[in-house]
């Protein structure tokens, strides 16, 4: 079984909660990898590229080029990144390098791109990947002013798209500028998103070292209900 992981924009902090998770997940005995199908901005090696960051928290045995499907040096869209770089890539593409990785785990978290509408292929959005998959979906959301908006457009969309969406992660909150609707926006989100609140992540400082994304991923995040999600039984 399969968690997709998105977002409601980029840089969210989707990477870093998607690595915390597999940790925990690893730690409670469940063989969980993770896969992006496409990143851009680093290439697959690059330290600080979101394939090398999942293997660093997660602990994961795997290469950085089975963690991600194509690396991309640009910080564009997939689709744009990868078509300056003369590749034209299809679903076909994605599905087919996701096929020849799937033995190598019983459980997968896969982090799309950005937000749930970014352009992975000419084919292809983020929530055309996930709808082809099946998987249930978790939104990673920012935690502060604006947030609601973005949440429940994501929910609504990917529910029009036919996905189920399990639950929000809110990232990001408590920083020193922190805005006042901070204390107030999981509940909204619950109230007029109709799905639950399943964490809140805090901005951990620019510089997190991995123990403490995935110290605070375990004590912030319901991991026992992500996990039983996993198993098909919520």
């Amino acid at each position: 079984m399969s968690l997709f992981i998105t977002a409601t924009d980029t840089g969210v902090g989707k990477t870093l909660i998607t690595g915390g998770i597999a940790h925990a997940l690893r730690e409670r005995g469940l063989d969980a990898g993770c896969w992006k199908p496409m990143q851009s901005g680093e290439l697959a090696h690059d330290p600080a590229g979101d394939a090398m960051r999942l293997k660093t928290l997660g602990l994961l045995p795997d290469t950085p080029e089975q963690i991600c499907g194509w690396a991309f040096a640009e910080p564009l869209a997939p689709r744009l990144a990868a078509e300056r770089a003369g590749v034209n890539l299809f679903r076909r593409d994605l599905l087919s390098k996701f096929e020849e990785i799937k033995p190598l785990h019983d459980h997968w978290l896969i982090e799309g791109a950005g937000g749930i509408a970014v352009p992975l292929t000419s084919d292809t959005r983020v929530v055309d990947l996930a709808r082809e998959l099946g998987d249930p979906v978790l939104i990673i959301a920012r935690a502060g002013l604006g947030t609601v908006n973005h949440t429940v457009l994501t929910v609504r969309f990917a529910e029009q798209c036919g996905l189920r969406v399990v639950g929000v992660i809110l990232s990001g909150g408590g920083r020193p500028d922190a805005e006042m609707s901070e204390p107030f926006n999981a509940a909204y989100i619950e109230e007029y998103a109709g799905v639950p609140i399943l964490g809140a992540v805090p901005w951990l400082g620019d510089a997190p070292t991995p123990e403490l994304i995935r110290e605070t991923v375990e004590r912030r995040v319901d991991i026992d209900r992500l996990a039983r999600f996993l198993f098909g039984g919520d």
